[in-house]
């Protein structure tokens, strides 16, 4: 680890445990968990920043940085589904996404098509978190946590759609797979 986004990112493994620690022996209030939970995603924001900024890009940063969000954010929903603040289904919904996102990702890979983030994903991250901190400090009713739930689900099946459509609808290399591709984009 010779760059500061590598220890950034190795920090944030080590929030993982701190946060679930904290979790289970706070109050009902999770004010202190839901700050472990921002620093992390405030640590992620900087790391990527500082390896794009200085050119401190590594292959284990390229690695490590994804599994280390996605780990802090597995476990904060399992935290909140197990005190029910969320439900399962939630939980559920958003681990097939990622499974078809992973098996995707794996395919455009072994094609030599890289996957680069956007806007939608990026939005998609935000509103989670949002979604996430909101629960993490407040509690509401069930008619907001389900209207915030199902926008999420609606938002996030939306912005999987468009990488679809760009990495395999759009992709010329997969004019051999028979995919339909409009004549404008061809």
């Amino acid at each position: 680890m010779r760059n500061i986004p590598n220890i950034l990112t190795t920090l944030r493994l080590f929030m993982v445990p701190v946060y679930v620690l904290v979790f289970c022996v706070e109050d009902v209030t999770k004010q202190l968990s839901a700050s472990i939970f921002i620093l992390a995603s405030a640590t992620d924001v900087l790391d990527g920043y500082i390896a794009r900024r200085f050119n401190m890009t590594s292959k284990w940063g390229q690695l490590m940085d994804p599994l280390a969000d996605k780990l802090m954010q597995i476990t904060v929903l399992v935290s909140l589904v197990c005190v029910g603040k969320v439900p399962l289904w939630f939980l559920i919904y958003l681990a097939i996404l990622e499974i078809v996102m992973i098996l995707a990702g794996v395919f455009l890979y072994k094609n030599k098509i890289y996957i680069k983030s956007n806007i939608f994903g990026k939005a998609n991250t935000v509103l989670l978190f949002i979604f996430m901190i909101v629960m993490l400090f407040g509690s509401l009713n069930s008619v907001a946590i389900n209207v915030m739930l199902s926008f999420l689900v609606i938002f996030s099946f939306l912005t999987s759609a468009v990488y679809g459509y760009i990495y395999f609808l759009r992709h010329k290399k997969y004019k051999k797979y028979n995919l339909p591709i409009s004549k404008r984009e061809a």
